[in-house]
């Protein structure tokens, strides 16, 4: 959360809090406070040129303006409306406060995004997409329990969105519940069919649960879904390995790594590694450093770590 004071100390508390210590002397003040109660949610920048040259009548050809200028991909435009829609309302609300979270979080600017849509859902607890996107945000920053209380109960609801169901099959998968995850991969799926990133998420979860079939049907879905998804190729190259088909696996990794085969050559050397095909692990880091110069050196380390482990462990390692 954000600890930095503006000239009220109790607008940054209102922040910190959720609006839950001095929201109504606040309200009672709006008239003259409002630039600085949303001021903490700005990124910085100026905004004298958006007011003279769009001048604006009402907060709802504000929140106009600023889906007008995302759909034209201009950030900076859309956050100042939002924001100046805000600071017009007689009182807080709900969905222009997500929708500034989202430029935030699209931004990398976490604290000022989770900000925002903690201040929605103080104002509207049912706001699906202030709660399924800070779920997702805490989920990107590790809180896994922390997304999970935000995202079960909207996936549990009527028609849930598809990214609370991608979002809680993401953790279950980190927790090595494999059947929970592919159950709300596939509603994902059904509330948006043929969307890659779940697609490739459902393959992934199939190959850690040893699925290879099932993992290479996702995963293929995903790269004819987006042939230019470098990570579901990634991982239709981890399931080609697995199998043994390393040839198809170096092309694969390879189409990830924009045809860097000494790249795949190293990838694939290196999950071979770790399942304990060593002796396959070697051809491909020799293959790699023979192939470029540029991967010699992690390559080569990777060889030495691979000798190290059959020296202490002898033919038992090898084979």
């Amino acid at each position: 959360m954000m600890t930095r004071m503006n000239k009220s100390g109790c607008v940054a508390l209102l922040l910190t809090l959720g609006l839950s210590g001095c929201a109504s002397t606040n309200q009672q003040q709006l008239g003259g406070m409002n630039s600085d109660l949303y001021g903490p949610l700005g990124d910085g920048g100026s905004s004298v040129e958006y007011s003279t040259a769009f001048p604006v009548a009402s907060p709802e050809e504000a929140y106009r303006n600023g889906e007008a200028a995302l759909r034209a991909g201009d950030a900076d435009r859309a956050l100042f409306e939002y924001l100046r829609g805000l600071r017009m309302e007689r009182r807080p609300q709900a969905d222009p406060l997500y929708r500034v979270g989202i430029i935030h979080h699209g931004r990398g600017n976490n604290d000022l995004a989770q900000n925002a849509y903690r201040w929605a859902l103080e104002i509207e607890p049912s706001h699906v997409g202030a709660g399924t996107a800070l779920g997702v945000l805490l989920l990107q920053q590790r809180d896994y329990d922390g997304a999970e209380r935000h995202l079960a109960p909207i996936a549990n609801g009527r028609n849930s969105p598809w990214q609370a169901h991608n979002a809680l099959g993401v953790i279950a998968d980190i927790r090595g519940e494999h059947s929970l995850a592919g159950s709300h991969f596939e509603k994902a799926l059904s509330a948006s069919p043929g969307t890659p990133l779940v697609l490739n998420n459902l393959g992934y979860s199939r190959y850690l649960a040893g699925d290879l079939p099932g993992a290479r049907q996702s995963l293929r879905a995903a790269v004819s879904a987006n042939p230019n998804y470098e990570l579901a190729w990634r991982n239709l190259g981890l399931v080609y390995a697995r199998e043994g088909d390393h040839e198809t696996a170096i092309e694969a990794v390879s189409r990830n790594g924009n045809g860097d085969r000494a790249k795949a050559y190293n990838d694939i050397g290196y999950i071979s590694m770790l399942e304990g095909r060593y002796q396959d692990a070697m051809g491909f880091f020799e293959e790699a450093m023979r192939l470029s110069p540029a991967y010699y050196v992690t390559a080569s380390e990777n060889a030495r770590n691979l000798d190290s482990l059959l020296r202490r462990n002898g033919n038992q390692a090898a084979n």
